[in-house]
């Protein structure tokens, strides 16, 4: 038996943090003097111990960590609990890739003398008086993160009805504010005919720009639109 303070050395375990794990039952002790409360540790524990350290570097919760020992026996369900840790940090480490490829960006403006703000000016603003179109198209409420895939499924119910676009997918956005849930859009196609599904759609005189990357520019886009308008006296 090895007591709390020698399970510690060994493990590179605080005996704080062995007394928390003790008391969410995540590692226990194999024995609690009851004269004293002392605690002590089975050698076998060690090697638990250890696999709750790693698990804790690939990031798992604690909670996490105590359903899989719950499951320990259950190869299955470790190796689906890995992978999908795996597919996470992998999702993470793109994000992260990406925040410091534009960090680095705009730490070479400032290198440069120029505004980290100066990607505005690239963006160009053109008119277009759009015609009248026929559309057919889906509102609803949805969540943001559902975005592309309710944007995908109007198009897709196009193609299995065999209607023929002539022009590319539009969203229109009817909430009166930037909500994450609960969003009020409205995804509309362009048909080269009317139809008993259709509507007529006239944006007329349009403020356009083009987003070359991804919809988390959105704002900027929408930013320079707004104040392009105002300057311009639309």
């Amino acid at each position: 038996m090895l007591s709390i303070g020698e399970f510690s050395k060994i493990s590179h375990l605080t005996m704080k943090t062995l007394r928390y794990y003790d008391e969410i039952g995540l590692l226990k002790p194999d024995f609690i003097d009851a004269k004293n409360g002392y605690r002590y540790y089975n050698i076998s524990q060690l090697e638990t111990a250890l696999l709750i350290t790693r698990l804790k570097t690939y990031l798992f919760s604690l909670e996490e960590i105590k359903d899989i020992l719950a499951k320990w026996e259950n190869t299955e369900f470790l190796n689906s609990k890995m992978k999908a840790k795996q597919e996470k940090l992998t999702q993470q480490i793109t994000f992260y890739s990406s925040l410091l490829n534009k960090l680095k960006f705009d730490i070479q403006q400032l290198d440069e003398e120029e505004s980290i703000m100066d990607y505005l000016n690239h963006i160009e603003i053109n008119l277009v008086n759009h015609l009248t179109y026929h559309i057919v198209s889906q509102r609803k409420r949805i969540n943001i993160a559902d975005f592309l895939t309710h944007f995908n499924g109007v198009f897709s119910k196009i193609l299995f009805e065999k209607l023929s676009p002539i022009a590319k997918r539009l969203a229109i956005f009817h909430s009166s504010e930037y909500v994450l849930e609960n969003y009020d859009v409205e995804i509309a196609i362009p048909l080269a005919k009317a139809t008993n599904k259709t509507k007529v759609f006239h944006p007329g005189l349009c403020a356009m720009a083009m987003l070359n990357g991804s919809y988390d520019e959105l704002p900027s886009i929408h930013t320079k639109l707004h104040v392009w308008v105002k300057e311009n006296n639309y």
